[in-house]
């Protein structure tokens, strides 16, 4: 993805929601709210692995 400023991002995110949310009622945005945070949660997780396996790859030690 290329570098762009978070404040874009913020406002991407927001008008995404605001778009969602007109088209759903509540319990479906509860449902779908925590499904997002959970995906985003994990993502970090993957993220995090695969930062701490190509730290160790640069500087030639195993975790």
């Amino acid at each position: 993805m290329p570098c762009c400023p978070g404040d874009d991002l913020v406002l991407l995110a927001a008008l995404i929601a605001i778009s969602i949310s007109r088209d759903v009622d509540t319990d479906t945005l509860n449902l779908l709210g925590s499904f997002y945070s959970s995906l985003g949660q994990n993502l970090s997780t993957i993220a995090a692995k695969r930062q701490q396996c190509d730290d160790s790859s640069k500087d030639g030690t195993k975790k």
